[in-house]
């Protein structure tokens, strides 16, 4: 299992020696230009074997095979759909799944085949070499995997056809929506396959799965974070992502084989890790209600929102609640905000824009509320 990961040389946002500890299951939220898809791309760079080290518990480096989903690739390219086009995209990451729990290929009169093609090359460089009159041009052939079951998939993928608003449709060409569904139903068929044959892995497989959340109804969401989940427990599989999205951090907040981490730049625009449990970027009123639900009412007291103290909040009734501390002022605010005329709508821009006999909070006044209540509830 890789128990942290460590990115020797700066990566933009990213600083030399970024050092981050992993569980099964990894998280990462951050506002946006937190970092976080610096950090995931510098995972999958090309140049990773030099700068990037995955390290086990006893420090002992490991190489996994990286997954990597990109938020703003869903769908492949054209080049991508081509069956001799090697790529890092994400037919080639899918397909490298399915290659790896034994799905093969065999052709018959496989061995013929091959000989054939190697004595056409073999002719082929005799007269390059004629017309060249040398040995300056020569072409090779590696038949270490004589039949890539990548390349198989790739060409089955390109073929794939969907039905949508009653049109078929192929891959490339389905909604957004529809296409993250069908990745993560490939990874759910994945997880099946593991769990119905069962399969040892030997080598670790790092899946990075970045703003899973997008374009997915809520009740997906709580399914696609729980294929994760399922994934993230088979031996030598683990799981990390990005999300804006609260459903990604619910099922997960206090769970020991998982780890949530904020991303936040600093002054000079270099990323930095939150310590571990405190949520930032997600000012989401449904965090705020779960996280509220998880404090006692003294813990509750104790966390003072910066501008919130000392406004008085005004129930439904018009009844003033002058000892309402700064967290139940805006949970209040949350609970009652569809029959309370004295309620601003939730998390205005800015204070000014309200009428001085009005309750209200701001979106930076949630956020840090959010802050303060992950960071007690993880002290």
């Amino acid at each position: 299992m890789i128990k942290s990961i460590e990115i020797i040389k700066k990566y933009k946002t990213i600083p030399d020696n970024f050092v981050l500890k992993l569980e099964q299951m990894t998280i990462i939220t951050g506002e946006n230009n937190s970092g976080k898809t610096n950090f995931i791309k510098a995972l999958n760079d090309k140049k990773r074997a030099e700068n990037v080290k995955f390290l086990d518990e006893s420090k002992g480096e490991l190489t996994p095979e990286i997954i990597y989903i990109a938020a703003e690739n869903i769908s492949p390219s054209e080049s991508e759909c081509k069956p001799s086009q090697k790529t890092s995209g994400l037919i080639e990451n899918l397909s490298w799944l399915f290659s790896n729990i034994g799905v093969t290929f065999k052709l018959e009169k496989e061995d013929d085949i091959v000989k054939g093609i190697e004595d056409l090359i073999d002719k082929t460089n005799d007269n390059l070499k004629n017309f060249a009159g040398s040995v300056e041009h020569k072409l090779t052939i590696d038949y270490e995997d004589k039949l890539n079951s990548k390349i198989i998939i790739q060409a089955l993928i390109k073929d794939i056809k969907g039905s949508e608003e009653g049109q078929e449709r192929k891959l490339e060409d389905l909604g957004q929506g529809t296409q993250r569904i069908i990745v993560a139903s490939i990874l759910k068929a994945y997880v099946d396959i593991l769990i119905e044959k069962p399969i040892f892995i030997e080598k670790p497989i790092l899946i990075l799965f970045e703003e899973p959340e997008i374009y997915l109804h809520p009740k997906l969401k709580r399914s696609l974070n729980a294929t994760l989940e399922t994934i993230s427990r088979e031996p030598n599989h683990q799981v990390i992502i990005t999300t804006h999205d609260s459903y990604f951090v619910f099922p997960n907040f206090d769970n020991t084989n998982k780890r949530i981490y904020s991303f936040k730049k600093d002054e000079n625009g270099i990323t930095n890790v939150l310590d571990s449990g405190i949520i930032d970027g997600i000012e989401d009123e449904l965090l705020f209600i779960f996280l509220y639900s998880r404090l006692t009412k003294d813990e509750i007291k104790e966390i003072e929102i910066k501008e919130v103290t000392d406004r008085v909040y005004k129930d439904e009734d018009g009844m003033e609640w002058e000892n309402c501390c700064d967290i139940d002022y805006m949970r209040h605010q949350i609970h009652h905000s569809g029959n309370n005329d004295y309620t601003s709508s939730l998390g205005v821009s800015k204070k000014e824009d309200v009428p001085s006999e009005m309750n209200f909070y701001t979106q930076e006044e949630l956020s840090e509320a959010i802050i303060k209540m992950s960071k007690k509830l993880g002290t």
